[in-house]
């Protein structure tokens, strides 16, 4: 629940995903983040969570067409407990794609090449140059990184 709103698990799926896309814009050096068109219940959802980061909204286009902007404030700052919601972390277990092959990890856990899918749905996004990989707290992790 989001304060007075009931969630379903459609919605929750949603508000993960918008999380999601928040983190990733938060940590990128884009000044907006233009959401999808959607309608004004999920609009009125991206708004409260955009609260939660200190993230400018506003509703812009119209009819159908109609979506959030969100821009960054002096005090956007990423929640300690955001992250924890849902985290995809497989251990030492290691995969194995085709060295240079694009891997991507989702929002619902799944992970394996990029099938051009929307990018609200992407935890982590990245090429495999080895071919050897693990999933670790949200991300894709390779042989040559520290936290191997």
């Amino acid at each position: 629940m989001i304060d007075d709103m009931e969630l379903s698990s459609s919605d929750q799926e949603l508000m993960t995903e918008i999380n999601a896309a928040i983190v990733r814009y938060i940590q990128s050096d884009d000044a907006h983040l233009q959401m999808d068109p959607m309608n004004s219940y999920r609009r009125r959802m991206v708004h409260k969570i955009a609260t939660e980061y200190k993230l400018n909204s506003e509703s812009t286009g119209e009819g159908e067409d109609r979506s959030v902007r969100l821009s960054k404030t002096a005090t956007t700052t990423i929640p300690e407990n955001i992250n924890k919601q849902r985290v995809v972390d497989r251990g030492i277990e290691i995969f194995y794609a085709k060295p240079g092959a694009e891997i991507v990890l989702r929002t619902d856990g799944s992970f394996g090449v990029s099938l051009k899918e929307g990018d609200n749905k992407i935890l982590d996004k990245r090429t495999v140059d080895e071919g050897e990989f693990r999933i670790r707290d949200n991300k894709i992790i390779c042989k040559q990184d520290s936290n191997w």
